[in-house]
């Protein structure tokens, strides 16, 4: 068990409060974990910074990070290959993660971390005309990047998850019908929009790609094969309705990089990362993750 943490905040997050920031702070030390330093980043590059400089200066720190999927995403592109223990305490709007993990709670986040075991974790990196970053959940390319993209934040803080739905219908008012190319080196596949994922759940509850996991060693690919607006309708009615995936002609991806085509929204971890085209390459046993 690591008895002492550095625990990143995320003060911009609508879950911050203070209140809650001094009970994870109390909690942690009752459970045996000692607070070398509680973090505050006034920006996503600072938290980047501050990471990184954790992970050089110190012999395997426990870095926690309080937040939802977009705070986590910053600590682990702050983080160094295998020279960091994760834990985390999921307070997001969709906790994509918190689902994949099976926490509930806040109270079940800090006991995963006083009482839990280090399991290597996977990332996977992505490449746009915006830059190179590493995502834990998924990467999406098309329909639900753009979806991402045209959040509304006045929607997203009175609405929470459900502004993601809104932003969601109203791209079925200008259907984009041109698709992509997905290509590995050994295969390829035209389709409208496409998954890589490292979760198996997808916008909180629903498992989309259930043989993925983050303690795997591989990156699901899952093409989205929608061609129309009935099309898309019929799939995510049927995912939220019976919990059932759509039919996929996806595949693995454990070694090399993927090349998606074309200038299609991107998406990491329920974040905007520009447009492809992009690469995507996965990085097994990217560190350790308190669980």
């Amino acid at each position: 068990m690591h008895t002492s943490a550095y625990v990143v905040f995320n003060p911009a997050s609508g879950s911050y409060s203070p209140q809650r920031t001094e009970r994870i702070l109390t909690a942690l030390q009752r459970g045996g974990v000692t607070v070398s330093e509680a973090l505050f980043p006034g920006s996503v590059d600072e938290a980047v910074t501050v990471v990184r400089g954790l992970c050089l200066s110190r012999q395997q720190p426990l870095i926690i990070a309080v937040g939802g999927d977009g705070t986590i995403n910053t600590v682990i592109n702050g983080m160094v290959e295998q020279r960091a223990t994760l834990g985390v305490i999921p307070l997001g709007t969709a906790n994509v993660l918190a689902w994949e993990l099976g926490i509930r709670s806040i109270d079940g986040a800090i006991e995963r971390i006083v009482n839990g075991r280090p399991r290597a974790f996977t990332v996977g990196e992505a490449t746009t005309a915006a830059g190179t970053r590493r995502f834990l959940l998924m990467a999406g390319i098309g329909l639900d990047a753009a979806a991402v993209a045209d959040v509304r934040p006045a929607e997203k803080e009175r609405l929470g998850g459900l502004a993601y739905l809104l932003s969601g219908l109203r791209q079925l008012k200008e259907w984009d019908r041109s698709t992509v190319t997905v290509s590995d080196g050994q295969r390829s596949m035209a389709c409208h929009s496409v998954l890589v994922t490292n979760a198996c759940h997808y916008a909180g509850p629903y498992r989309l790609a259930p043989q993925a996991s983050i303690f795997s060693p591989r990156l699901e690919v899952v093409p989205l094969n929608l061609p129309t607006r009935r099309s898309f309708i019929r799939m995510a009615l049927g995912l939220v309705l019976t919990g059932r995936p759509p039919a996929s002609d996806g595949w693995p991806l454990t070694e090399g990089q993927l090349t998606i085509s074309g200038g299609k929204a991107v998406q990491l971890d329920g974040d905007s990362f520009g447009a492809g085209p992009v690469t995507v390459r996965l990085i097994p046993a990217f560190n350790h993750l308190l669980c």
